[in-house]
This record gives structure tokens, C-alpha cells and sequence, in this order.
């Protein structure tokens, strides 16, 4: 990767989305593949760099912490048990490589993006628009949501701190269950949100991949906030007009 040559700065965002498709063998080492693999040959072309940047920002994501039910999770939290944890381990242990040839290491651990046109709320919003919305599964898993605005603010971070380094989580400080969520996104579009998603549905759909969505990580972004980091959106409700506009 000839890019990387003289770049300050290097950012990867790449990963395959973890819930388009029903989890089998395949999808899992694809899920793998698309992370590990060119976080592993970006770190080899850093490696090979005549002039290395001096910082790595690699994505990561809240899946590391498994499914905690209503636990506070923070960046000292020890990490799951599952396939996803797992992936995590692998992504962000490539990316720490880096570290061995003088490069900074830094790696977001991203929750719920909240974006007007993608994710969790393109899918939700075409059933709370016809009036049957509701909560994923049995409502009560936490869900560590950021609006994109603060994602993108988030990853940028570490650039402009300079003693900013290693994993943090990306996600608001204040984390809600999926019920309130729904109830919450049901006001802003002024839809009620009395119809949940059974999870033997999500389960039938995604087979091992359903578990990722009814599981709830209550993370809170304790290093952001402990180093002076100021949300845009940290209230929901508020998070979701902007987005809803």
C-alpha cells in the first residue's frame, strides 16, 4: 500500500456488516476475513512504510463485551465469550501490531450508529411509519447508541490528542433498553410502538447472527468522557429529532 507512505494519519474502517445476511460457517469467516485480514495488511504495509504515520485508528466494536444484560460496561470490562467477542480479540490484536514499529494505536469500540439513512433506523423506520413499530425481542437489552455525528467527532479523537491512545468506547453516556428506545423513536415520529419483534423471528432470520441483535451491551464511554470529551448528542431523544428532521 503505497498510500501509506507519508501519511501522518492512517484510519480503517473496514468490516462487513455483522447482520445483513443468516449467520452460517460461511458469513462467520467473511464477518472474520473483512476485518482481520486488512487490519493485518494494513500493518504490514506500515511496517514496509520508508516513513510511518504516527498514529492508527482501527475500528472496533462493543460486540468484545458479549451479552451483559443490564451490566456498566467500561473500557476495563473484561471481554466475552461468543464468536463476535472473538472477532473483536482477533481485530484489535492485529491492529496493535502496529504498535511494535513506533506507531500510536487507537481503536473505537463503536455501539449503535444512529444515521438517517442506513442501519438500525432505515429498518425501522417503515414499521413505526405504518403504525406498527415496537421493541426488538423482549425489550429489556441496553442498547450503547451514538448518532454519527459524535462516531465521526469520536474517531477523530485520538488525532487531535496526542496522549490519546488504545481502546475506548464510541457510544453515548447514556445508554437505554431497546423498549425505551422504541418508545423513545415512536414519540419523535409520533407512532406508537406497541408491536415487538418476536425473537424466534430474528432468530429464524439470522440463525446464531439473531443473538447479536437481542443481545445489549450497557456501555459508557468512561475514557472519552474521563479526558474532556463533550457530546453533541448525548440525550436520545434529541439525538433522534436531528436524525427524524
Amino acid at each position: 500500500m503505497e498510500e501509506i507512505n507519508d501519511a501522518d494519519v492512517v484510519i480503517n474502517l473496514v468490516g462487513k456488516n455483522v447482520v445483513e445476511q443468516r449467520w452460517n460457517e460461511k458469513a462467520k469467516q467473511e464477518i472474520y476475513d473483512s476485518r482481520v485480514i486488512p487490519t493485518k495488511l494494513i500493518v504490514d504495509a506500515i511496517q514496509q512504510a520508508r516513513s510511518k504515520p504516527s498514529l492508527l485508528i482501527s475500528a472496533s466494536a462493543v460486540g468484545y463485551y458479549g451479552d451483559r444484560d443490564n451490566e456498566v460496561i467500561t473500557e476495563e470490562s473484561f471481554g466475552g465469550n461468543d464468536y463476535l467477542a472473538y472477532v473483536v480479540r482477533e481485530w484489535e490484536g492485529a491492529a496493535y501490531r502496529a504498535e511494535q514499529y513506533g506507531v500510536r494505536v487507537a481503536t473505537p469500540r463503536t455501539g449503535l450508529v444512529l444515521a438517517k439513512n442506513g442501519g438500525m433506523i432505515a429498518k425501522m423506520l417503515l414499521p413505526f411509519r405504518m403504525f406498527v413499530g415496537g421493541p426488538i425481542g423482549n425489550g429489556k437489552q441496553f442498547l450503547p447508541w451514538i448518532h454519527i455525528n459524535d462516531v465521526v467527532r469520536g474517531f477523530l479523537y485520538p488525532v487531535e490528542n496526542i496522549n490519546f491512545r488504545g481502546v475506548y468506547n464510541l457510544v453515548s453516556p447514556n445508554p437505554v433498553t431497546m423498549k425505551e428506545f422504541a418508545r423513545t423513536f415512536g414519540n419523535v415520529l409520533r407512532r406508537p410502538s406497541w408491536a415487538p419483534v418476536p425473537s424466534f423471528v430474528l432468530t429464524a432470520l439470522f440463525g446464531e447472527g439473531g443473538k447479536v441483535i437481542l443481545s445489549g451491551q450497557r456501555a459508557v464511554p468512561k475514557k472519552l468522557l474521563s479526558a474532556g470529551y463533550q457530546f453533541l448528542f448525548s440525550d436520545l431523544k434529541t439525538a433522534l429529532q436531528n436524525i427524524a428532521q
